[in-house]
């Protein structure tokens, strides 16, 4: 499936598992048993009768829907749809089947809890994407359903800002879920830590800025994103971030709490591990960890010692740190949620920022490309041998909702 498959379409992954059992149960979904003669009289008294004895299958849901002027008309003459396909409605449509023709596969970029993520060309603009293919059977197993439809309701409401990767397109089939996004061709900012380690203080400071407004505006609208992790954060052409992988996202309204345990262990906040109902803070500990990760190449150890004022966090001792980087770790990783900084305002008040302006980081003034070539060359991003002392490079546990 790699670059010699440009003509093969969508369709190739719609070949059914055969594992949902609904098929024998449809036809008992709806049932005419509470209908009385005499309701279907006063149907056929409004000069409908005739409509019942049509072929509704040769009629498209959407022209029947526009028809029919009484809902209970609709009810006792139009096929619903199925089990399997209503669960994921409205956010995945089951109308536009022409996209699955649309799209041609160039090569498969990663894999998932749910499916997996390929690269596709756009036969009408010819544009590059990316393309989640996600496995119904497996998000239903998984009781992950809402989970899913959230993951596109918020990204298709906060992917207009200009560190989120835009989601475009979505729609279902049998047994596949698709969902077409942005493609950010230089890759994860993972692999940028694993190929060069810690990074120069400036490239640290201008990162840190941007996923700080990324955040600062997802809880301003009312969203809690809970996975961030080098492994979701991609760099465009100019080296700025853009914000993936929503699949953990929920929407939460401002100084509101919730109590589900999931993420990354190893950047998830004190408050998450000892099932605690957390709030928007819980992110802003992760941007310290990750802030950590790449001025150090290592992660912070938290150690809980019962009541939450006297927990600590220990940074790498083995790395010397400026005065004012380790006045930022010690701010975003503070064991107590409603001490710890959350917001792009209070960061700016700290030393590590003084005299940055965060408006010009919005208008991409500064091109991370340019301090990245300044310090590893042009060929930055390449594809290196790992750095031997790489930060966890086997470690992978998630905890999903």
């Amino acid at each position: 499936m790699g670059n010699n498959s440009t003509k093969s379409t969508i369709n190739q992954f719609d070949c059914g598992h055969g594992i949902y059992k609904q098929k024998q149960e449809d036809s008992r979904q709806f049932s005419f048993s509470r209908c009385s003669l005499k309701s279907f009289a006063s149907v056929s008294g409004q000069g409908s009768i005739s409509c019942i004895s049509k072929n509704w299958n040769r009629i498209c849901r959407g022209r029947w829907n526009e028809s029919v002027t009484l809902r209970c008309e609709a009810s006792k003459t139009a096929w619903p749809l199925k089990q399997t396909e209503a669960c994921f409605h409205p956010e995945f449509s089951t109308v536009p089947s022409h996209n699955a023709e649309r799209f041609s596969l160039l090569c498969e970029l990663s894999k998932g809890a749910f499916g997996e993520v390929y690269k596709v060309k756009d036969s009408e603009t010819k544009r590059i994407y990316a393309l989640k293919v996600l496995s119904k059977s497996r998000i239903i197993t998984e009781n992950a359903v809402e989970q899913v439809k959230q993951e596109v309701q918020i990204q298709k409401a906060c992917g207009h800002h200009c560190f989120i990767a835009e989601c475009h397109l979505q729609w279902q089939t049998k047994h596949k879920l698709f969902i077409v996004t942005e493609f950010v061709e230089e890759g994860e900012l993972w692999n940028l830590l694993v190929t060069h380690g810690s990074l120069p203080t400036a490239l640290v400071k201008l990162y840190v800025a941007q996923i700080a407004l990324v955040l600062d505006f997802l809880h301003n609208a009312g969203v809690i994103y809970r996975d961030l992790k080098p492994e979701n954060i991609l760099l465009d052409s100019d080296g700025n971030v853009k914000l993936i992988d929503f699949g953990l996202s929920k929407w939460l309204g401002y100084g509101r709490s919730t109590t589900t345990v999931c993420g990354t262990a190893r950047y998830m906040a004190p408050e998450i591990l000892s099932g605690k109902p957390y709030g928007h803070a819980a992110d802003w500990w992760s941007l310290g960890v990750l802030a950590c990760l790449m001025l150090t190449t290592k992660f912070p150890s938290y150690e809980h010692q019962g009541i939450e004022s006297n927990d600590q966090v220990s940074l790498p001792d083995d790395v010397e740190l400026e005065a004012e980087s380790r006045d930022l770790l010690r701010r975003l990783l503070e064991p107590v949620p409603n001490q710890r900084f959350r917001s792009v305002r209070a960061l700016s008040t700290i030393a590590f920022y003084k005299g940055f302006k965060f408006d010009e980081v919005m208008e991409k003034k500064t091109r991370p490309r340019d301090l990245l070539e300044e310090h590893f060359g042009k060929n930055f991003n390449e594809k290196r041998p790992p750095i031997e002392d790489a930060p966890f490079k086997d470690f992978d546990e998630n905890f999903f909702e």
